[in-house]
């Protein structure tokens, strides 16, 4: 059995196990605190400063309305609960040093389009007046750019018709809903990442094999600020990199897509590259760390994590960090 080494980070005294694939590729995977509350997926997170927020999800009985915070330098504690309706799949964005959590699902299968804003100073919730424009639905991605936020894709109604995936996107600025372009496929489990002002959106249900850039600095009268990149079933096994309820953080300017499903449970992780539009596998999760679907995703002082989640029907707590430059660290002796 391989012996696990230590690494002890900041005057946390936390402790990490690192661990690799031995499939000879760089990066490593390091165990670090499990998260606090109770073991759940389809939770959301955001981040403001140094802290993320994990919250709502399913713990395999209930839907839930807790919150926990968590930084490098003081672990995790639990804050105020979510105000609204218990909910999982939902979304999450930052914009103005405030979180905003809002659509998803409730216990009793019922679609949500409420939102609510969090206030880290206080640690106090606000319903948002304006309920997000696109109407009700679960398994969207959200991501925020220069404190303007971004809702989109997803799975429920659209007026007049049966409930689908979805291919709408709105922003989110001065309190008030706006309709926006999007050039990509109706599609559902997605996952996205912001690297330097840009949002890329990756993978998800129903062929969404581009990667969709979305740069809003180029707005304007003949262009709606989205690029599709390249597509994913090309050359270099990136079709590998497709799959479903995935998460993905950013490391050194670079994005990660980590976890989900394409047909069984995904531990290949890959790294993308925006200035070159290249995909290049990192070490896949070890055997002790399991794979899983509906986690969250975060960075903190550049530093990549997942936790929560599920798989087979077991709900999860645990969390690992990714560092892209530190080489496997199992000792088989």
């Amino acid at each position: 059995m391989k012996q696990r080494l230590l690494f002890a980070f900041f005057a946390l005294s936390l402790f990490f196990t690192g661990c690799g694939s031995d499939n000879g590729l760089d990066g490593n995977w390091i165990k670090g605190s499990s998260f606090e509350g109770r073991p759940r997926g389809g939770a959301v997170s955001f981040v403001i400063g140094d802290n993320v927020y994990v919250g709502t999800g399913y713990d395999g009985k209930d839907a839930l309305k807790t919150f926990y915070k968590y930084s490098l330098q003081e672990g995790w504690s639990k804050i105020s609960d979510f105000p609204g309706t218990a909910r999982r799949e939902a979304v999450a964005f930052t914009a103005n040093g405030k979180g905003y959590v809002g659509t998803g699902v409730d216990e009793d299968d019922n679609r949500l389009a409420d939102f609510y804003e969090y206030t880290p100073a206080s640690d106090s919730w606000v319903k948002v007046p304006n309920d997000f424009t696109g109407g009700a639905r679960q398994n969207a991605v959200a991501f925020s750019i220069n404190n303007i936020g971004y809702v989109g894709t997803g799975y429920g109604w659209q007026e007049g018709e049966d409930r689908n995936n979805l291919k709408d996107f709105y922003k989110f600025e001065n309190g008030n809903w706006t309709k926006i372009a999007f050039d990509g496929e109706k599609s559902r489990n997605a996952t996205t990442f912001v690297i330097n002002d840009k949002a890329y959106v990756v993978s998800g249900d129903n062929s969404l094999k581009y990667v969709w850039e979305y740069d809003p600095a180029t707005v304007s009268g003949d262009s709606n600020g989205w690029t599709s990149k390249k597509y994913l079933d090309d050359d270099n096994n990136r079709e590998d990199v497709q799959r479903s309820e995935a998460v993905s953080f950013v490391i050194n300017n670079k994005g990660y897509i980590v976890t989900g499903k394409i047909g069984g449970y995904s531990r290949e992780v890959w790294e993308y590259e925006p200035t070159t539009d290249k995909w290049v596998e990192r070490t896949s999760l070890e055997d002790e760390v399991r794979s899983r679907e509906d986690a969250v995703a975060f960075t903190l002082s550049d530093r990549g994590f997942f936790t929560t989640g599920s798989a087979s029907g077991i709900y999860l707590d645990d969390t690992w960090e990714f560092n892209p430059t530190m080489k496997e660290t199992d000792d088989d002796n």
